[in-house]
C-alpha cells in the first residue's frame, strides 16, 4: 500500500512518500515563485541512479522507482522466511523555490529522476549511486562517495567531488568570475570548457597523466616543497602540482585525482 501525505501551509510544501514493497510514481512540486531562480537539494545514502534534467515547465517533477530484490525473497533466518525488507521512504519539501529531497538509509533499489526549470542550481550529496545532471543554468555542487558523476551541457559553475568514480563535466557557458573544483581519489576527470574560457589551472594526479588541447601556458617549476616540524620531528612533503593559464588566466580551476587521468578540453 502506498501512502502519500501532502501538507501545505504558508509557502512550505511537504510530501512524505512511503511504500513497503514497490514504488513507481510521479510527484509534481509547485514552486512558491514560478519563473524565478531556484535550488534543488538532494541528500541520499543509497540509490542506483540519480538523474537531474531540465524541462520547460515552471514546477519540479520527481519520479521515483524503488523495488525490493525479488531474488532474495526466499531468504530465511532462524527458520523464518523473509517477506519484506522495509520500504522506500522519501521526503520532499519546497520553501521559497528551494526543493529538498531526502531519503532514509534503505536496502531496496532506488532510481530517482528529477525535472527542474533551467534556471535552477543544484546541491547534491550521495553515498552510493551514479549521478547524471543535464542542462542546468546555475551553480552545481556535487559530493559523491561511490559512483560516477556525469554533468553535461550546463551553464554557470561547478564544484564536483567523487571519491570512487569517474567525473565528466561539459559546459556550454561558464561564470567568468567563479572559481571551480573537480576532485577525486579513484577515477578519471574529464572537463570540457568553452574555447574562450579564461582560467588559471591547478592540476595534480599522483598515478596518471594530465592532458589538454587548450593553448595553456605551463609553469616550468611545478613542484611545491613544504617543511613542517612538530615535537622535534621534521616532515618534508613534495606536492607535484602543475600550474597553467588559459587565455591570459582568470579564476582558479582545481583539478585533482589520486588514481586516474585528468583531461581538460575545448568544448
Amino acid at each position: 500500500m502506498k501512502k502519500i501525505i501532502i501538507t501545505l501551509f504558508s509557502a512550505l510544501l511537504v510530501l512524505i512518500v512511503s511504500n513497503p514493497l514497490t514504488a513507481q510514481d510521479d510527484i509534481t512540486v509547485p514552486l512558491s515563485k514560478p519563473g524565478q531562480k531556484g535550488m534543488l537539494r538532494i541528500d541520499l545514502v543509497y540509490a542506483d541512479d540519480i538523474i537531474v534534467q531540465t524541462h520547460d515547465r515552471q514546477d519540479v517533477i520527481v519520479k521515483y522507482n524503488g523495488d525490493d530484490d525479488d531474488d532474495n525473497w526466499n531468504n530465511r533466518k532462524n527458520g523464518l522466511r523473509r517477506i519484506s525488507s522495509g520500504g522506500l521512504s522519501l521526503e520532499i519539501t519546497e520553501d521559497n523555490n528551494v526543493v529538498k529531497i531526502n531519503s532514509q538509509p534503505q536496502h531496496n533499489d532506488l532510481e530517482l529522476t528529477v525535472y527542474v526549470p533551467k534556471n535552477f542550481s543544484l546541491k547534491l550529496n550521495a553515498v552510493h549511486g551514479d549521478v547524471e545532471v543535464r542542462g542546468l543554468e546555475g551553480q552545481v555542487e556535487i559530493e559523491s562517495v561511490n559512483g560516477d558523476v556525469e554533468v553535461m551541457d550546463i551553464s554557470g559553475s561547478a564544484l564536483v567531488n567523487s571519491v570512487n568514480g569517474d567525473i565528466e563535466v561539459s559546459f556550454v557557458k561558464i561564470d567568468p568570475n567563479a572559481p571551480m573544483s573537480f576532485t577525486g581519489v579513484n577515477g578519471d576527470i574529464e572537463i570540457a570548457l568553452p574555447e574562450s574560457a579564461k582560467f588559471s589551472a591547478k592540476m595534480k594526479t599522483d598515478w596518471g597523466d594530465v592532458y589538454t588541447n587548450f593553448d595553456m601556458d605551463i609553469e616550468r617549476n611545478p613542484t611545491d616543497t613544504q617543511v613542517s616540524s612538530k615535537k622535534g620531528q621534521y616532515k618534508v612533503s613534495i606536492n607535484k602540482w602543475v600550474y597553467g593559464t588559459v587565455n591570459g588566466g582568470g579564476p582558479e580551476y582545481l583539478f585533482k585525482t589520486l588514481h586516474g587521468d585528468i583531461s581538460i578540453r575545448k568544448n
